[in-house]
């Protein structure tokens, strides 16, 4: 390796084979760098991977279609999804309300009395009907309010933060990998690095009949990095919560997007969902699921994750 090479470029072409293809040793420890509110981003190099699944997937919808992606430049990737000690000092600092908050409309949550999920005023991003700590993804947030936590997380530390595009998001997700989960192919490789529905949600929703057979100890959210990450570092790509991406949602983007850093659709009425959540398994957390919300929408099971650029 050339010593003029800065420390940042060192560490992309270390990541990068010599033709610029993805050649990401696991072994290599991720590159991590901490802002001033405490956040972890890894370095996600650039490089090019097969966005979507293959017409034989188990659970794959017809809104996948298989196609080139090449993203061009480095760029960082929150390790964790932002969490409600996080979002607590955008909403002190910044006198926030979200959109919930400010609609005066119910939010989703878990009512203990009755083992259920319902809507109710007294449900928002503070309170979701199950004990949340500070280190828990934040969740009841729309798009909007993501949107917003970035712009203000943008000034308090001078550079671009914003929400990943789905791009970024499917090829940090898969972190060189093919299969149906970063994992492998079968659901049970999930175990121990997903928090998904399974015997502990089943335990206090009876209603969750599709859970699984294994018991994570979670019912619901768990603190952010409670599970081994991918290969590249990043925790809670599949379960958890679902995460907000910049795109708008379109069912045959795929089709017809450029293969160079895809931006997502120009106009659109609802905005892209990813990853699954603590209730869900099968075919929502498998790495090319997609979904969608509209951007003033918020549930107990949505929150986000933050991008930036690697340059800054």
């Amino acid at each position: 390796m050339s010593r003029s090479l800065s420390p940042l470029l060192a560490v992309v072409f270390l990541l990068l084979g010599p033709g610029g293809s993805r050649a990401f040793d696991p072994a290599q420890p991720p590159k991590i760098r901490v802002n001033g509110l405490g956040m972890k981003l890894v370095l996600i190099a650039p490089g090019e991977f097969m966005m979507g699944s293959p017409a034989e997937e188990d659970g794959r919808s017809d809104d996948e279609p298989r196609h080139q992606v090449r993203i061009g430049k480095p760029f960082y990737l929150g390790q964790h999804e932002v969490t409600v000690g996080q979002f607590r000092r955008f909403v002190a600092d910044a006198g926030y309300k979200t959109t919930l908050e400010r609609e005066g409309r119910p939010g989703f949550g878990y009512v203990v009395a009755e083992g259920v999920m319902d809507m109710s005023k007294d449900f928002n991003w503070r309170n979701t009907g199950w004990e949340q700590s500070d280190d828990h993804p934040v969740v009841n947030v729309s798009w909007d309010d993501a949107a917003s936590f970035c712009r203000w997380l943008s000034a308090k530390e001078g550079t671009a933060y914003r929400l990943p595009t789905e791009a970024e998001w499917e090829y940090a997700c898969r972190a060189g990998t093919t299969t149906r989960y970063f994992t492998g192919e079968a659901e049970e490789t999930l175990q121990g690095s997903a928090n998904m529905s399974d015997a502990a949600f089943l335990a206090k929703y009876a209603g969750a009949t599709w859970s699984l057979a294994w018991n994570d100890g979670f019912p619901f959210t768990a603190p952010v990095g409670s599970f081994r990450p991918n290969a590249f570092g990043l925790h809670d790509m599949a379960g958890n919560a679902w995460e907000w991406c910049a795109d708008w949602y379109a069912k045959d983007y795929g089709s017809q997007s450029p293969v160079d850093d895809p931006p997502g659709p120009a106009t659109g009425e609802v905005h892209v969902v990813r990853g699954g959540s603590f209730t869900n398994r099968l075919k929502y957390v498998r790495s090319a699921d997609r979904d969608s919300s509209r951007p003033k929408y918020r549930y107990n099971f949505t929150g986000f994750r933050v991008a930036r650029p690697a340059a800054e």
